[in-house]
């Protein structure tokens, strides 16, 4: 990712079709920066928040993770604002990296509901070792069965930090609400039998 340092206001930045950062870590002041909207996207989709790739600088190289994106909450494809993180290699990163469900179409589509329950794993791991996400495939998951995180395949180098014991994902039957039973005839005839008693005028009372 080809980086340059921030001079301009926020509106020229972006009316230049680029995304507003600041980079900082170790070895490294705090600095505004800017880049290509297109070279901040094909980043972002390819490492996400995870994983560490190089950056460019002022002519320099600096081995780089994405922490944080600020999004326009009006418009969730359009990034307002991120921030780079410096590392070097006797760092030790902490990411939640999100969970991804594969074949998810499939389980539905034999009338099932498929909940994710945890959207991301806490992670820890060193530069090099982390992923940008992590795939469950759940094809063959029938209702009633539930996966948890010591069920997932982690590669080797990151450690999880949540519980082991923490469900994922479950598999269940769709909910129906049970539609108002229709009144039988003879709760129509007792209905009627009370309006009509009602309905009927009062008797006037006869002068004496």
């Amino acid at each position: 990712m080809k980086l340059e340092a921030r001079k301009n206001p926020l509106k020229e930045v972006r009316a230049n079709h680029q995304v507003a950062g600041v980079i900082y870590g170790k070895r490294i002041d705090s600095q505004p920066i800017q880049v290509d909207y297109k070279d901040f996207m094909n980043h972002y989709h390819e490492y996400g928040t995870s994983m560490v790739f190089k950056s460019k600088l002022e002519g320099k190289t600096h081995q780089v993770y994405i922490k944080d994106v600020q999004v326009d909450p009006l418009n969730i494809n359009n990034i307002l604002h991120f921030d780079l993180i410096k590392v070097t290699a006797t760092d030790t990163i902490t990411a939640d990296i999100p969970v991804h469900l594969a074949n998810k179409d499939v389980v539905e589509g034999r009338g099932l509901v498929v909940q994710l329950i945890a959207n991301t794993i806490n992670t820890e791991f060193s530069p090099g070792s982390g992923v940008n996400s992590f795939e469950i495939d759940v094809k063959d998951m029938e209702e009633g069965d539930a996966f948890y995180i010591k069920d997932m395949d982690i590669p080797e180098g990151i450690k999880v930090l949540d519980d082991l014991e923490k469900m994922v994902v479950n598999v269940s039957e769709p909910e129906y609400e049970e539609e108002p039973e229709e009144p039988t005839e003879e709760e129509n005839v007792e209905v009627e039998a009370i309006k009509q008693k009602d309905d009927e005028p009062a008797e006037e009372k006869e002068e004496e």
